[in-house]
């Protein structure tokens, strides 16, 4: 799913406002530049997920080639992006 960066933007305010108003955390700098960086590892974070969608893409497609007729495609798929993410360390 693609998220414009008004929807990264609201995102990332609520969270810090949650944080803030849970006492979860303390700001030690301006709220727009801690808002800024909740933002900018939301971006990473997609960006991470969207390299891993596509070798996870590539994989499959090397699968298929001998995997015989009928097989289930997405939940293929979803087994070898869950094996590439835990190799990696990322959660999902």
């Amino acid at each position: 799913m693609r998220f414009t960066d008004g929807q990264i933007r609201r995102l990332a305010s609520a969270l810090l406002a949650d944080l803030l108003e849970r006492g979860g955390a303390v700001l030690k700098a301006e709220r727009g530049l801690v808002q800024g960086r909740i933002e900018a590892i939301i971006h990473g974070n997609l960006a991470e997920e969207e390299d891993l969608d596509r070798e996870a893409q590539k994989l499959l497609a090397a699968h298929l080639r001998g995997a015989p007729a009928g097989i289930d495609q997405q939940k293929l798929l979803t087994m070898i992006k869950k094996k590439l993410a835990e190799e990696k360390g990322m959660p999902l």
